[in-house]
């Protein structure tokens, strides 16, 4: 018995510090796209999704740490509910990223933004120094509107040939939106996994547990 609680144990702050990680790494990417990313827009709203789940993710795993190494069936099984929770919004969450098209969210909110870009000059300039594009399908946009390339077209402003960037922002956007859903689904997968595999373990170190505190009382 004091064996197989002390091996649960090791599997679980094992499981926990991989969620820990995993939860620092969502947040960490998602932060880093927020400081980039359009108020307002679906993407934006998404990233604070992911925060919300990471920060979620990283307090639960901190108190399976606590819990295992208590071995408190209070603490485990309020464990157990927390992942349980997780689990419900991870498998939403999930779901939700299978049935959106967050490439064709992306087109329409860039073009949203491109369709006024006098009045949205800054959140253009934005888009194209981080992504490294220029104007919607490529500099000439500029041209035909009958105005000059910008400075934010060129690579540290620097009003250079060899510094333009050629690519257009709407190529760009989907190009980077398409990238972020394939490693935002790995993330979210590897964590299911992760947290299925601490529910199964937390559950079984529970009833181990509350077993042997029985066994002690008769």
């Amino acid at each position: 018995m004091a064996c197989r609680t002390s091996f649960l144990k090791a599997i679980l702050i094992i499981l926990n510090v991989l969620l820990s990680l995993i939860g620092v790494t969502l947040i960490a990417l998602s932060v880093y796209e927020l400081n980039s990313s359009t108020p307002g827009t679906f993407e934006h709203i998404a990233i604070v999704v992911q925060i919300f789940v990471g920060t979620f993710v990283v307090l639960t795993s901190f108190l399976g740490c606590f819990a295992s190494a208590r071995v408190s069936l209070g603490l485990v099984w309020s464990y157990v509910i927390c992942l349980l929770i997780l689990l419900c919004l991870q498998i939403y969450i999930i779901a939700a990223a299978h049935s959106t098209d967050y490439v064709k969210r992306s087109k329409k909110d860039f073009l949203a933004i491109w369709a006024d870009p006098r009045a949205n000059k800054e959140r253009i300039s934005l888009i194209e120094q981080k992504y490294s594009c220029c104007g919607e399908l490529g500099y000439h946009d500029y041209i035909l509107m009958g105005r000059g390339i910008p400075s934010n077209c060129y690579k540290l402003f620097l009003r250079h040939a060899e510094f333009l960037f050629t690519e257009g922002c709407l190529q760009a956007v989907q190009a980077h939106a398409t990238d972020n859903v394939v490693i935002g689904l790995i993330i979210k997968w590897m964590l299911l996994v992760v947290e299925f595999a601490a529910l199964g373990a937390a559950t079984h170190l529970g009833i181990t547990v509350r077993n042997k505190l029985r066994r002690e009382r008769f």
